[in-house]
């Protein structure tokens, strides 16, 4: 619960800091609460990084199409903000912090955490691309 509140606020923090009109700024924070809740609760019952980040970039994808629509707006308006929660920055940091140290085992553990992070944010956005170019362009 603590890491799903902190999600939302720094997804809040985003949207400040990109300038998101008052209008728009709750839809985008919502969209950080989405996907902090659902890679949560994937993570929690047992998928692993890639597919927990996949899914929540999934549906973080298709909340901010959705939203995007609705208010007029660039769908990455909503989903620049919305992904915060999703980027690998521990993973990262961690990976890091291994590797000038030359702990080679816990570098190679966090550089594939963070890899399989990467993949699975770039794979769901790919998929929900995909498949509203082709509902758009049938």
């Amino acid at each position: 619960m603590v890491k799903i509140i902190t999600c939302v606020l720094g997804t809040l923090g985003f949207c400040v800091i990109l300038c998101i009109s008052s209008n728009k700024i709750i839809c985008a924070t919502a969209g950080g609460a989405v996907s902090a809740v659902a890679s949560v609760l994937l993570m929690n019952r047992g998928y692993g990084i890639f597919l927990s980040t996949f899914f929540a970039m999934t549906a973080v994808c298709v909340y901010s199409e959705i939203f995007a629509r609705l208010l007029k707006t660039p769908a990455s308006v909503i989903l620049a903000p919305a992904t915060v929660p999703l980027l690998p920055g521990g993973s990262l940091y961690y990976m890091m912090s291994y590797l000038v140290r030359f702990d080679y085992s816990k570098f190679a553990f966090y550089a594939k955490e963070t890899v399989l992070t990467g993949f699975g944010i770039a794979l769901g956005t790919v998929f929900v691309s995909l498949v509203v170019k082709i509902i758009k362009n049938p």
